[in-house]
């Protein structure tokens, strides 16, 4: 199919010769882009007019920071069609972020964008090492218009050439196993806290090494080593992150079957910031990841701040010997979602995920956070089968174990309320949000 003669392209540029003629292109792309964009979107034609900016300045994608500014979400979110550089009727889709963070965000594509889009999520399914004759299932969400990564998926792996079996998130459990055995399934896309759940629960009736998945492909939340583990010994398959955003339009960067960073599509430019100053950060220090796109038409974006953390791997050659391209190191975490805990204890929601996703019998789980006088409280939800408060106080030292200050927060300063752990049926946290689970809930006020 055409995604593995455009890999195959990329697997002869895997090289250092191959490298610096991708980087030179990647320069050209970005000179024509700013001058493209400067020209025809309206935000970008005022921003580089009120800050004496000339887009001629910028000769290669080192050069970006000169520009001396970002692109912010709440931009976005205020107008998007001020970001739109084409005519209306030359825009062919339209999609929304999920809102999960805030105020959802409107992102369009041309003709040409849509294309290309679909064509470099296919070719990250390459390496992954999805092919024909495999069988896809997508557990996505399907049906929402505010998240469309169910049907945008589906488009990418019929461009691969390989079944798509679109199942969605809201079936019962038996029912999947039960399409996967129709189907003959050897691939699966999912969110990491459905796939997870699906697991602890098919794991009670099913054999799930016996099914035949060899690929299991998550995106759209952070998730752990320790679940990796736990998904490739249940299913005797390989599992892959992904990354993406709806505003490079979905899937952005993939593993390959190395599992050793994210390869990016070359049609966009990675810098890592540090979040509070901006300044650029050297390859291996952790940051904010800031995007700019090369080929965009409807929607193009110039440093645009993802609000993710994570860091740019060693300026050398992925061992999988596929992909020329820049990696960047799994998300592990967001600039907007670090918490202030306790005694000002620093927290991110890596954290309870560490703490939580390794317990046996725990399918899914949501932290509360909120407030009682001067207390912190956290309100642990869990979607087990088999409630019991042995397993309540393995939840609460594990929790002490991943968090080393939480007990003395608890017990000693007294500043944060004794653990509150609640049992739910399973499928309980994702009947209430079924895009995708917020798994850390701040309810304190600002």
């Amino acid at each position: 199919m055409i995604d593995h003669t455009i890999a195959s392209i990329y697997h002869h540029l895997a090289n250092p010769r191959g490298r610096e003629l991708l980087r030179r292109r990647q320069d050209a792309q970005l000179r024509a882009q700013l001058d493209y964009t400067v020209r025809n979107s309206p935000f970008y034609r005022d921003k580089f007019q009120q800050l004496g900016l000339n887009p001629k300045a910028v000769h290669r994608v080192a050069d970006l920071p000169a520009l001396g500014f970002f692109t912010l979400p709440a931009e976005l979110r205020a107008d998007s069609k001020r970001f739109l550089a084409i005519p209306r009727e030359r825009v062919v889709a339209a999609v929304t972020s999920s809102g999960t963070t805030g105020k959802a965000k409107m992102i369009y594509f041309s003709r040409r964008d849509w294309t290309e889009q679909h064509l470099a999520m296919g070719v990250g399914m390459c390496l992954m090492g999805l092919q024909p004759p495999d069988v896809a299932q997508v557990l996505f969400a399907y049906g929402r218009p505010a998240w469309p990564t169910g049907y945008m998926t589906q488009n990418a792996l019929e461009r691969v050439g390989v079944l798509t079996v679109p199942a969605g998130n809201a079936l019962p459990v038996d029912q999947q196993i039960e399409m996967m055995q129709t189907f003959g399934t050897t691939v699966i896309f999912s969110t990491p806290s459905y796939f997870h759940r699906l697991t602890v629960e098919a794991l009670k009736e099913y054999n799930l090494r016996s099914l035949g998945v060899r690929l299991i492909c998550l995106g759209a939340e952070p998730w752990s080593e320790a679940l990796r583990a736990f998904l490739q010994e249940s299913w005797g398959a390989r599992a892959y992150d992904s990354y993406g955003m709806i505003e490079l339009g979905v899937a952005a960067a993939s593993e390959c079957h190395a599992q050793a960073g994210l390869h990016f599509n070359p049609y966009v430019v990675v810098e890592v910031v540090n979040p509070t100053t901006g300044e650029l950060l050297p390859r291996g220090e952790l940051g904010e990841l800031v995007f700019t796109t090369l080929r965009r038409q409807a929607t193009p974006l110039l440093r645009y701040r993802s609000g993710d953390l994570g860091r740019l791997l060693p300026d050398d050659l992925c061992p999988c010997g596929e992909w020329p391209g820049d990696r960047v190191s799994r998300i592990e975490g967001r600039t907007d979602d670090m918490l202030l805990l306790g005694t000002g204890e620093n927290t991110f929601p890596a954290q309870f995920r560490t703490a939580l996703t390794s317990i046996a019998g725990l399918s899914a789980f949501q932290v509360i956070i909120d407030k009682v006088g001067y207390q912190d409280r956290l309100r642990v939800r869990v979607e087990v089968t088999e409630p019991s408060e042995g397993l309540a106080q393995r939840i609460r030292e594990r929790l002490y174990e991943s968090l080393d200050f939480l007990y003395h927060d608890i017990y000693q300063s007294g500043v944060i309320a004794p653990l509150e752990i609640e049992f739910l049926t399973p499928g309980t946290l994702q009947s209430e949000m079924p895009i995708k689970v917020r798994q850390v809930v701040d309810q304190r006020p600002r």
